[in-house]
Formats: C-alpha cells, sequence, structure tokens
C-alpha cells in the first residue's frame, strides 16, 4: 500500500491580463467572500477570493508525502513548484507523469487530503484541463464525501463541524503547520520569500495531513489498512 498525503497552493493570476469572463468572476467571488468576510480590506479580499477559483489563479506548489505500508513511517515531502503562471503546464505534467509510473507498477494507492475532495483536487483538475493535460486515473478524483478509499479526506471525517487541519492537529497533539504561514497568504509569501517560503508552508501543511491520517488509520476501513504480514 502506497500512502500519498497531498496538498496544494494557489496564486492570483496577475488582473491586468484577465478577460471580461475573469473580471465578471472575481467580482462575484468578491461578492461572496464579502458577506462571509466583511470587514476585510478590498486588496486582501480581492487576493482571498482570487486564490480559492481556478479561472482566476494558478497553483504554486503541490506537494506529495509518500509512506509505504506505514503512514507513520514517511518519506520526506516531495514538492512540484510553479514560480510563474508559464511554469504550471510543465509542473502538472511532471506530476501527473510521476503518479502513472506508480499506477503502470500496479502499485495500490490511498491518497489523503483535508478537505482535498472540494478544493484541492478539483482545483488541481480544473487547472490540467486548462492546459490540455489529462488526469491519471489513479483514484484521486474520487470526491464521494463519504467513501474513504481510494481517497480519504480527513475534513470529510468531522462533516458538519467548523474543522480546520490547524483545529485537528490541535485535537491530536500534533504541531501546527500553521508556523509556516496561512494559506491565504500565499501570494504575499511568495513575493517575500519566494517559492522556498510557499514551498515550505506546503510541506508543512502535508506532512500535518499525513500524522492526522495516521492517527486515525485504525478507525478508517479495512480498504485503507495496510496489508497484514503472513502468520497474522
Amino acid at each position: 500500500m502506497h500512502y500519498l498525503a497531498l496538498d496544494i497552493e494557489t496564486c492570483p493570476l496577475p488582473k491586468d491580463g484577465y478577460s471580461e469572463q475573469q473580471q465578471a468572476r472575481l467580482a462575484r467571488e468578491m461578492h461572496f467572500q464579502r458577506q462571509r468576510e466583511p470587514d476585510l480590506p478590498e486588496d486582501h479580499l480581492a487576493l482571498r477570493a482570487a486564490s480559492l477559483h481556478p479561472l482566476l489563479s494558478w497553483i504554486v506548489c503541490i506537494s506529495v508525502q509518500r509512506a509505504e505500508d506505514d503512514p507513520s513511517r514517511p518519506n520526506p515531502p516531495y514538492t512540484y513548484a510553479a514560480e510563474t503562471p508559464e511554469e504550471e503546464c510543465g509542473m502538472l505534467e511532471r506530476f501527473w507523469r510521476d503518479i502513472q509510473r506508480l499506477v503502470d507498477r500496479g502499485e495500490k494507492i490511498c491518497w489523503i487530503t483535508f478537505n482535498g475532495k472540494r478544493f484541492d483536487v478539483p482545483f488541481l483538475l480544473a487547472r490540467t484541463l486548462h492546459h490540455g493535460l489529462l488526469p491519471v486515473a489513479c483514484g484521486l478524483l474520487d470526491n464521494y464525501p463519504y467513501r474513504n478509499f481510494p481517497h480519504c479526506d480527513l475534513f470529510s471525517l468531522f462533516w458538519g463541524i467548523n474543522l480546520g487541519l490547524e483545529d485537528l492537529c490541535a485535537l491530536l497533539h500534533i504541531p501546527s503547520p500553521k508556523m509556516h504561514g496561512d494559506g491565504s497568504l500565499v501570494y504575499q509569501l511568495l513575493k517575500t520569500e519566494g517559492i522556498d517560503g510557499v514551498r515550505r508552508y506546503c510541506e508543512a501543511d502535508v506532512e500535518a495531513t499525513l500524522k492526522c491520517f495516521a492517527r486515525l488509520l485504525p478507525l478508517l476501513p479495512r480498504d485503507c489498512q495496510p496489508p497484514r504480514s503472513e502468520g497474522k
């Protein structure tokens, strides 16, 4: 069993290149965000609204952490990065090519995300298709909220509760990943610390996600469990 935890970070595309359709979409997204956060300054509101929509943003990085059979003993995270929108297509090609290699080897994969079924995976799919690429059939796109294999979204385990990754880490006594930054500030992080700053933040999130999964694994169905050793 290969456990693959995944997290993405996004950044708004340059507004001076927005089409009329993109400008209209941004206005609608800002209206929606303003209802949720009425006191947020206009420029921060625009950045947050744009960063949550695949028509208005690109994927800056995709971090993946892999563990074989035991999610409590993972490899270091690996990150695919695109410092500019022009680099996004190549980054996505590399990501899907590596996933295809795993699939071609016949590996059983359990994907792990936090809110990935509602955000990371639809965003990843949209940006992949935008570049004329096709995603790999690997179970990642399985977005049924009540199925935990082949894609286990930890957010779905606590459906109906306003629980973020930082909250789950606090409940499970796992160090918070947010000491490395805030996902809503990736634009500023990219400007001030460059792609390495965004990479650190994204990898901290994916590491925390896999640690939470390892703690919750005994509660999950048999499909998510590692293979049993012979004689047990």
